[in-house]
């Protein structure tokens, strides 16, 4: 089964990012960790019926690593995307079985490679994530990341900070719809929480329900030359 797990926020550097979504969301952002294989950072929080939301950059003061940054983070036209403006730059969806889903998405066309699962942790936290060799997201950014979590008992946002906010909708604009679409058919994934537009270029749109029952949508800040 896949099930929408998370928003991720990328910046260029973790303080860009978290003054930009705690300005708009009205709300602070716990900080999460360090994420030592990958050598980024970030800051979560809860977003209700087992979402979160979650910002992630590059840590300066990571070791040197081989293998390339997820979210394609050391790519150098996404590196130039976040200097000029922190943006949504991933969805990311869970499956119980990570092997089988990915299994399931060989030979499907146009850029679908979605790598092999790599084991990953944070503090106590354990879990399997989608990675290419390149670090790039398949369908210029457009397609959902997969995360196989090692503690299926109890979701990890039941455990980070809450400020009553609540993942309301995911809207996607990429050059790939009907490609993204027949992936998701392919995985069996009905979300109605996401809609997919025909569009030149790639861009996630997040909404979110505040507490105060405002909604508030975003996808990248102003961008700045």
């Amino acid at each position: 089964m896949i099930t929408f797990d998370h928003i991720a926020v990328g910046a260029a550097s973790l303080m860009d990012g978290l003054e930009w979504i705690e300005e708009t969301l009205h709300m602070k952002i716990p900080a999460g960790g360090k994420h030592d294989q990958m050598g980024t950072h970030n800051h979560v929080i809860s977003s209700g019926d087992d979402t979160y939301l979650e910002i992630i950059a590059k840590d300066p003061l990571a070791p040197t690593k081989e293998q390339a940054t997820w979210f394609g983070l050391d790519d150098p036209r996404t590196e130039l995307s976040l200097y000029k403006s922190p943006r949504v730059i991933s969805w990311v969806c869970r499956t119980e079985n990570i092997n089988r889903t990915l299994r399931l998405l060989e030979n499907l066309g146009i850029d679908t490679d979605f790598g092999n699962p790599k084991n990953m942790s944070r503090g106590n936290l354990q879990w399997k994530f989608s990675l290419r060799k390149d670090g790039l997201i398949p369908l210029w950014g457009s397609a959902p990341i997969f995360i196989e979590w090692a503690d299926n008992s109890k979701h990890v946002s039941q455990d980070m900070g809450d400020e009553g906010l609540k993942f309301e909708h995911l809207h996607i604009d990429t050059p790939h719809k009907n490609a993204l679409q027949n992936l998701l058919w392919t995985l069996d994934f009905t979300d109605a929480r996401i809609s997919i537009s025909q569009s030149k270029d790639t861009c996630l749109t997040a909404t979110y329900k505040l507490k105060n029952g405002k909604k508030v949508s975003i996808n990248q800040r102003d961008v700045r030359n």
